[in-house]
């Protein structure tokens, strides 16, 4: 099954290079690369699930690109890091180009960003039960900014990975919808002043949020298709894969709610292990022809 895998990845990857122009043969003296290469924030970066590999980025073992690297029976290399916002993605690349991580032998590349590129959950405190109707407002147009600005800056990471890994397979997701269906209120477990609960408008308003960055970053990716004609690019769906697992959802939760303690305080709100292991499933089930 591994072998299968990784020969469709390899096909997909020379597709690509064939609807790009490049020449194989120029790459085969010095070809560069890992076979799978994880960029983006701190949803790819694991953070929040220990141990560590990276305390710096609060990148973990558990992270869903390693879940996938064992998945397909290889190796993976991640610059995923949390906070990290698009142009810092950008930086990734352009540091794994540096050090030969990233290049024409590199057969699949993950990209996991954008949702950093706006403060959602300021967004969500400010226009919460006893926010400031003003910085509500702002914040609401700070949002839409960023969105409208997204789908450019997901093309030009994705025409960045291409120029360096004319090879590979290009998975870019999108993210789960935090708190799922709430119909009374959601409880997030303890914050800094005790318990924490959002109203029903409150997750709703913030998974509203987290669906226009998907839908920008998914709009990101069909514009690079329809400029460059390139097939080795696909968006990922992973809301869709999260349903009925969110943080207040019936199912199973694949979100971590608030936790005190100086280790663990960044596990909140991001994908639990499961959480990761189903990002992987999706992911896995996505670049499989």
């Amino acid at each position: 099954m591994k072998r299968r895998i990784l020969a469709a990845l390899a096909a997909l990857g020379l597709t690509a290079t064939m609807a790009a122009g490049f020449a194989p043969a120029a790459y085969a003296a010095d070809p560069g690369g890992s076979p799978y290469v994880a960029l983006g924030d701190s949803e790819a970066a694991g953070t929040g699930n220990l141990p560590y590999v990276d305390q710096s980025c609060l990148r973990s073992r558990k992270a869903y690109p390693a879940v996938l690297a064992g998945t397909l029976g290889t190796s993976v290399v991640s610059a995923a890091c949390a906070g990290a916002k698009t142009d810092d993605v950008l930086g990734q690349v352009a540091a794994l180009s540096a050090t030969g991580d990233l290049g024409p032998a590199t057969r699949l590349v993950t990209l996991t960003a954008g949702i950093n590129n706006f403060d959602w959950q300021a967004g969500l405190a400010a226009c919460g039960e006893g926010g400031d109707p003003v910085a509500c407002a702002q914040a609401l147009q700070a949002a839409a900014l960023a969105v409208q600005a997204l789908p450019a800056k997901i093309g030009t990471l994705v025409g960045a990975i291409r120029a360096v890994a004319p090879n590979a397979l290009i998975a870019v997701t999108g993210y789960p919808l935090v708190f799922g269906d709430v119909t009374t209120f959601c409880s997030l477990g303890a914050g800094p002043s005790g318990p924490v609960k959002l109203s029903a408008a409150q997750t709703s308003l913030a998974n509203s949020f987290i669906q226009n960055v998907d839908t920008a970053v998914a709009a990101g990716v069909a514009g690079y298709q329809q400029l460059t004609g390139d097939p080795g690019v696909r968006f990922v769906d992973v809301a869709t894969g999260f349903d009925g697992h969110g943080l207040c959802d019936t199912g199973g939760r694949w979100i971590s709610g608030l936790v005190s303690g100086k280790q663990t305080s960044d596990r909140g709100l991001h994908p639990n292990v499961p959480g990761q292991e189903a990002w992987a499933a999706i992911v896995a089930a996505a670049v499989m022809p």
